[in-house]
């Protein structure tokens, strides 16, 4: 049974006394589904994939849900290979040309890219990546993407980074680089060290999409239309 969380709806009467009548209302949230191999038997094991729906509140119904975008991201638990014996580079050429490639500019970096790490002051090594490379966004949620990927960038805390392709999504080079995402020389892909702090922070964002954002019905319908499309070119290198 889906379970709805319960707020406080205030309604100020004639007396100055803030009267609150509980009622229902569905809040966004992202669901994740995750696999994880307590032992694993291929390289490819170790790269845990995520699969993520962002839920909004319907325009057309009052207690209604929409699936209003989806994402695909692979983490790959650097410390873990690396502490099991496994060696890094056989789990992302196990997998495919888009780990491949990630791996070959994050983890065999290029000058340029080294000096893009001191100018960040990054000076700890990277002990997990999170890999963003399958996007489908209703355009309702235009206006969000930036709030949407530094939530799931916030799940891989501590020492990790989040890396995508530049075309990944829409959003503009201004809006990338308010996320903390920095273009890798040479390679068209986006790195952003999660332990840092970033211009655009959702926590600092005065919107509230529980409450000022709605969805249309269709956007379901668009997403998955979408998200089976995107299929095709997953971890293409763009």
């Amino acid at each position: 049974m889906r379970r709805s969380r319960v707020v406080l709806s205030g309604l100020i009467v004639n007396d100055g006394v803030s009267v609150y009548n509980l009622q229902e209302r569905d809040l966004m949230k992202i669901e994740l589904r995750s696999i994880f191999y307590p032992k694993p038997v291929d390289p490819d094991g170790y790269l845990r994939p995520h699969e993520l729906s962002v839920i909004c509140q319907s325009s057309e119904s009052e207690n209604g849900e929409v699936v209003a975008a989806r994402l695909a991201v692979d983490y790959l638990d650097i410390s873990r290979a690396e502490d099991e014996g496994m060696n890094v580079w056989e789990v992302c050429d196990a997998d495919s040309q888009g780990w491949y490639s990630v791996c070959s500019a994050i983890l065999e970096p290029t000058a340029p890219f080294a000096e893009y790490r001191k100018e960040l002051g990054i000076d700890h090594p990277v002990f997990g990546m999170a890999f963003i490379h399958r996007v489908a966004i209703h355009s309702s949620l235009r206006d969000w993407q930036q709030m949407i990927i530094d939530s799931v960038s916030k799940l891989f805390s501590g020492e990790t980074a989040t890396v995508m392709w530049r075309g990944t999504t829409d959003m503009t080079d201004q809006e990338l680089a308010s996320l903390g995402f920095r273009i890798v020389a040479g390679e068209d892909l986006l790195f952003r060290p999660n332990v840092l702090r970033s211009e655009y922070e959702t926590v600092n964002d005065d919107r509230d999409p529980n409450f000022d954002l709605k969805v249309p019905q269709e956007a379901a319908e668009y997403v998955q239309r979408e998200w089976e499309n995107a299929e095709q070119t997953d971890f293409d290198v763009y």
